[in-house]
């Protein structure tokens, strides 16, 4: 990947304005996806229930913003640990945050079956950066509100209340195999209802500067 010296390189400049980053379909190798695939069949049969049925938005203290949500959850296997700690995707992480020192901290498989969701939230306090992927195709997009991105989490929630899926917020797309990162600790963002007749994939990777 070039990068511009002394310059704000274009996927600064997108995450500054929009709080989001793609990255390259090239940067991920294709039989890593495979791999993936694989690794997700044999995690999902020991994948444990999250759901979550407490009511409305609560505040955490790291900053992150809990919410109702239900589906499977995985922290994956070799073939996971392998995407989260890739060298391109650290590279990126860091060049959209402008952060040195990431380290990915959370990530993992989440499987949701028909009618499962995720209520409006905000990502845990350390994730400086959250990239999301579809590793089947027929996920949909997420919603989110970057307009709220630069309000405090209690503002949100204020704001927000007890609305699962905000109205006038946009479209977050997930692309099948092809990773996007977001300011998901500062925008709130949501999955409404699975509309689907089959069990869909999401892999999450969460980075963090463990430098502060």
């Amino acid at each position: 990947m070039q990068r511009a010296t002394g310059t704000v390189t274009t996927l600064r400049q997108t995450w500054l304005a929009e709080g989001r980053v793609d990255v390259p379909p090239e940067a991920i190798d294709p039989e890593l996806w495979d791999d993936l695939a694989s690794e997700s069949d044999r995690c999902e049969k020991v994948a444990v229930v999250r759901h979550n049925q407490r009511p409305g938005m609560l505040v955490m203290r790291d900053g992150s913003i809990t919410s109702p949500q239900r589906c499977l959850v995985h922290p994956g296997g070799s073939a996971l640990n392998a995407l989260a700690r890739s060298k391109v995707l650290a590279d990126i992480a860091s060049e959209a945050t402008g952060l040195a020192h990431l380290t990915p901290i959370r990530f993992g498989f989440k499987y949701y079956s028909p009618d499962d969701y995720m209520h409006a939230h905000l990502d845990d306090g350390k994730c400086d950066i959250t990239f999301s992927t579809g590793l089947t195709p027929n996920l949909g997009p997420m919603g989110w509100l970057p307009n709220l991105r630069h309000l405090t989490p209690q503002q949100v929630a204020d704001r927000l209340g007890d609305t699962p899926y905000p109205q006038g917020g946009e479209e977050f797309p997930i692309w099948h195999r092809r990773l996007s990162g977001f300011d998901g600790r500062r925008i709130p963002h949501w999955r409404p209802p699975l509309d689907s007749p089959s069990r869909e994939v999401l892999i999450t990777v969460c980075f963090s500067d463990l430098s502060v």
